[in-house]
């Protein structure tokens, strides 16, 4: 489908009730160019103030509702085609209508979605047509989100017969170093009442433009019924992306006078095991990761693609290899930059299951959309060399519970069904995986501190003053053990937060079990990486964090925990 920019042209306000208006209140539209944050030119709220997102978390920024609208007009020749819009990110909460009426919504904040606009719209001379979205944010999240059309958006218009949006998907099952099959699934939609035989043509270039394979197929496809159209194509002396030198091909589909589109994609092969570890192209690799949210400090939560670059840039030379995104899925600027520069990626699904963690959060609509998010979040990483496993959450409560095991297995599943080719992980936190029998291990820590045998072990008390230690000392308990056996079996990767005590005591426990320090304290960086270069089956160590942000306000302050009260 024509992809064009929609950008510009915007209009925004604090949504205002319409009876209100009807009484006279009037606020005032501004105009704005996309992405925009609604929320980070508000006046910040004291902290003892009220209707802020979630005190210091986030960043006493206030929460509310903003209305965008733009006018645009559709030319008559656009009449009987298809026509969609997609929006990358609106936090949150997000409807959207046009000329008035409904048509879609999406309450993620971070997953991309298409809104199916063709049967709303007034073409050539019936007038302009009005597109308006509202977003929500309000005490929904633990970290500063930002508000409203804070990713780009585009217009896609398309032939009834075409390559569906995120419709070519490329693989590099067998690589080795005479040649590369690359494998290129095309989706080709039917929206006619009659059966169509198109021809599709596909064409990989290196980064010189030069076409080094191609190929083309005839594809008969049904009204109504997509077809997956599949080539085989071989490279022959393939150049391979790795961290170090991070090759791009394009993948140019066409279907012959109708649609095309391109992407790019990398050849690299990945391999896993708990002697090697991970391995790149057969080489192992070891991640020396950083977690980082999505904001870029003054700038908010507005993606601008030179942001997202400087930032992959400037942790790359401070020596990182590999970016975690917590705890939501990675903006494409940012994927598109981790291509490019070589920078490997964690993409990280939710923060949140059916357990809320504040008062108003995804928890609320994760049973109902869990599925589509998932869905979106691989269709946009799919063809991104740089993503090398998902994250199905973070610090997720249920985890240490039969139902909770359950459900990551379903997650786990549903990611494996739409990309076999990356591995899975969850970043599990031991000691939230059993809060609510944590008066167990009190007690087996009294016990053993009553015992003259175990006088040199600290109780959880003493362990209590230190997070990291009480963390450590809990996640490395035959409690954590028993509890999270399960949800680690359903994943390739174990994910573990704040439990490197863990990594040794594995290797006899579970030897098959791969492990990965998806957040560990910056403080412990140095010990924590001589673990992973001693430990074959430990692939890697992401810091908490590799780059300052807004929210969590006073995090490292000193303060007396109160945590457990038995």
């Amino acid at each position: 489908m024509l992809r064009t920019s929609f950008n510009d042209g915007w209009q925004t306000r604090p949504k205002v009730n319409p009876f209100a208006e009807l009484s006279g209140t009037k606020v005032p539209f501004r105009p704005v160019t996309l992405p925009h944050d609604a929320m980070i030119g508000q006046e910040r709220t004291a902290p003892d103030g009220e209707a802020t997102m979630e005190g210091g978390a986030g960043a006493y920024f206030p929460g509310g509702t903003y209305e965008y609208r733009k006018t645009f007009a559709v030319p008559e020749e656009h009449r009987g085609k298809r026509i969609l819009f997609e929006f990358e990110g609106v936090y949150r909460d997000a409807v959207v209508y046009i000329n008035g009426d409904y048509a879609g919504q999406r309450p993620f904040g971070y997953s991309h979605f298409h809104i199916d606009a063709d049967r709303f719209l007034r073409y050539g001379d019936d007038g302009d047509n009005e597109i308006r979205v509202e977003a929500r944010a309000h005490r929904d999240s633990r970290w500063y989100t930002g508000a409203g059309i804070y990713r780009d958006t585009w217009m896609l218009v398309g032939d009834v017969v075409r390559i569906a949006p995120d419709g070519v998907r490329v693989t590099t099952p067998d690589v080795d170093a005479e040649r590369a099959v690359v494998e290129v699934a095309t989706r080709v939609e039917n929206d006619s009442i009659a059966i169509r035989t198109v021809d599709v043509v596909t064409e990989v270039r290196d980064a010189d433009g030069s076409v080094v394979a191609s190929d083309v197929s005839k594809a008969t496809v049904l009204p109504g019924e997509p077809a997956v159209v599949r080539q085989r194509l071989y490279v022959y002396a393939p150049l391979l992306w790795s961290t170090g030198t991070p090759a791009l091909y394009t993948a140019t589909v066409t279907l012959k006078d109708l649609d095309a589109e391109t992407v790019v994609f990398g050849v690299r092969s990945l391999r896993l095991d708990p002697r090697h570890g991970l391995r790149i192209n057969g080489e192992t690799v070891k991640l020396r990761g950083a977690c980082v949210h999505h904001d870029n400090g003054v700038l908010g939560a507005a993606t601008f693609a030179r942001a997202e670059e400087r930032r992959v840039q400037l942790l790359k030379d401070a020596g990182f290899n590999a970016l975690r995104m917590s705890h939501h899925p990675m903006s494409k600027a940012m994927l598109d930059a981790c291509d490019r520069l070589g920078m490997l990626v964690v993409d990280e699904a939710f923060d949140v299951w059916t357990s809320g963690k504040s008062e108003f959060d995804y928890s609320l609509d994760f049973p109902e959309w869990w599925e589509r998010d998932i869905e979106a979040m691989v269709a946009k990483d799919f063809n991104h060399p740089s993503v090398i496993m998902y994250s199905i959450g973070n610090e997720i409560p249920e985890t240490g519970t039969p139902s909770g095991a359950a459900r990551g297995r379903e997650l786990a599943e549903k990611v494996r069904s739409l990309d076999g080719t990356r591995y899975v992980t969850n970043a599990v936190n031991g000691m939230l995986a059993v809060m609510s029998e944590l008066g167990k291990l009190r007690q087996q820590s009294q016990e053993k501190a009553a015992d003259p045998t175990e006088s040199e072990d600290k109780g959880i008390n003493t362990l209590m003053a230190d997070a990291g230690d009480m963390m450590n000392a809990i996640s490395a308990s035959a409690l954590v053990t028993e509890k999270t056996a399960e949800s680690f079996a359903v994943l390739d990767v174990a994910g573990m937060n704040y439990a490197e005590a863990r990594y040794t005591l594995d290797r006899d426990l579970f030897p098959n079990r791969v492990i990965l320090g998806t957040e560990t304290f910056s403080t412990r960086i140095d010990g924590n990486w001589r673990l992973v270069e001693q430990l074959g089956h430990v692939i890697g160590d992401f810091t908490w964090t590799g780059w300052d942000y807004l929210g969590e306000v006073g995090i490292g302050r000193p303060q007396y925990l109160s945590l457990i009260h038995l």
